[in-house]
């Protein structure tokens, strides 16, 4: 008895100090992923001769999976949330060394490792370990000038970026790095090593650009506008989309984009919305994660605690580049880059990395009258 009145006030402390608003946000942008998983994946299902809504059901199993462990990451202590990071951070960084050389290659990239059936995806999870462990370094200078807390985590990020960069996966690349970066920003660096990092930045870009065909291929592509190409047939198919969906939208099952694109159900998911849920549901999409963005900051800014504020700051900046990403593929703002929009998108691992990022900010945001535990 005693136990169960201790799990029940254990829960109902975590009901009063959780940001419902952001945990609402999320719950609604999980809703509207089912929505449009039901909506887009079909075609794809049937394209490889699959049962219609083989997708579906996975998208759901992951997605209930997603949540039980968003939940879980949210009751966490920060002590635990560090341990857990820095522990993570050496299992991935041996997961995504065993992707490059026994992984799956999909569309020329190596960014899949199938254990046991499942294919997952290691770089994805270096996105919350990082954002984490750069924020504890980056405290650790702030308390003590003499601790190389900025040194340690560019060491850190650096090590992992060379890997990311032979499956290849860029977008992953430019996530990780401009998110440090930004940590870096807020904990007070210099305007001299800030602009010192982000002349690096460029000049990687170039040197990518003039050692990675693949990668000077698809900006080249972009910048002629080369209707020839596959990447070019799906953006413009995006685009008709859009065209066509209006304010309102076909309707649910109208569309026919996710008949002709093959990442109508990841990368291009934002235009089968467009098609046949309309202009307006974008628009609501992208106010949901704003709103979430926004919110979190905000009650992040409410502690003087540096690492809470870096730890918020460095997985909001992932989660909203991720989604202008997405949305920027989709209208042909930048080259074709194959990023998941979190939660809306098909994908185990990024929709399991979205939920630990969910979990650690609303473990991060919660007022402090929580008793933490685990």
């Amino acid at each position: 008895m005693a136990a169960k009145n201790s799990f029940n006030g254990l829960i109902r402390q975590w009901i009063m100090s959780i940001d419902k608003g952001s945990l609402l946000a999320v719950m609604c942008l999980i809703c509207v992923g089912v929505w449009v998983s039901i909506a887009s994946t079909p075609a794809v299902a049937m394209k490889l001769n699959l049962p219609p809504f083989h997708f579906v059901k996975h998208h759901i199993i992951m997605l209930l999976i997603s949540i039980f462990i968003m939940i879980l990451t949210s009751f966490l202590q920060i002590r635990h949330i560090r341990r857990i990071a820095l522990i993570g951070y050496f299992i991935f960084f041996i997961l995504t060394i065993l992707t490059l050389v026994m992984g799956a290659e999909i569309k020329g990239a190596k960014r899949w490792l199938v254990l046991y059936g499942f294919s997952l995806q290691p770089s994805e999870f270096f996105k919350p370990i990082l954002a984490v462990i750069s924020a504890w370094l980056i405290t650790e200078q702030y308390r003590d000038r003499k601790f190389p807390g900025i040194a340690l985590s560019t060491i850190g990020v650096g090590i992992v970026m060379p890997f990311l960069l032979l499956q290849p996966d860029i977008g992953m690349t430019v996530i990780i790095g401009l998110s440090a970066i930004g940590q870096f920003f807020i904990s007070g660096l210099s305007v001299f090593m800030l602009t010192l990092f982000l002349l690096s930045a460029l000049a990687a870009f170039f040197g990518l650009y003039f050692t990675l065909p693949h990668f000077a291929d698809r900006i080249d592509r972009f910048l002629m506008s080369d209707g020839g190409e596959a990447d070019m047939y799906q953006v413009q198919k995006s685009l008709e989309a859009f065209k066509s969906g209006g304010l309102f939208g076909k309707g649910p099952g109208e569309g026919v984009i996710k008949t002709m694109v093959p990442d109508s159900h990841s990368d291009f998911v934002f235009s089968v919305i467009a098609e046949e849920f309309g202009f307006i549901m974008c628009i609501i999409i992208i106010a949901l994660f704003i709103f979430f963005i926004v919110r979190s900051l905000l009650r992040a800014m409410e502690s003087s605690n540096i690492f809470n504020i870096s730890v918020v700051f460095g997985i909001t900046f992932q989660i909203g580049l991720q989604v202008l990403i997405n949305t920027a593929t989709a209208l042909n703002l930048i080259p074709t880059k194959g990023m998941t929009m979190p939660f809306i998108s098909y994908g185990g691992s990024s929709m399991l990395t979205s939920a630990i990022s969910i979990g650690v900010l609303l473990a991060i945001t919660k007022r402090k009258s929580m008793i933490h535990v685990l």
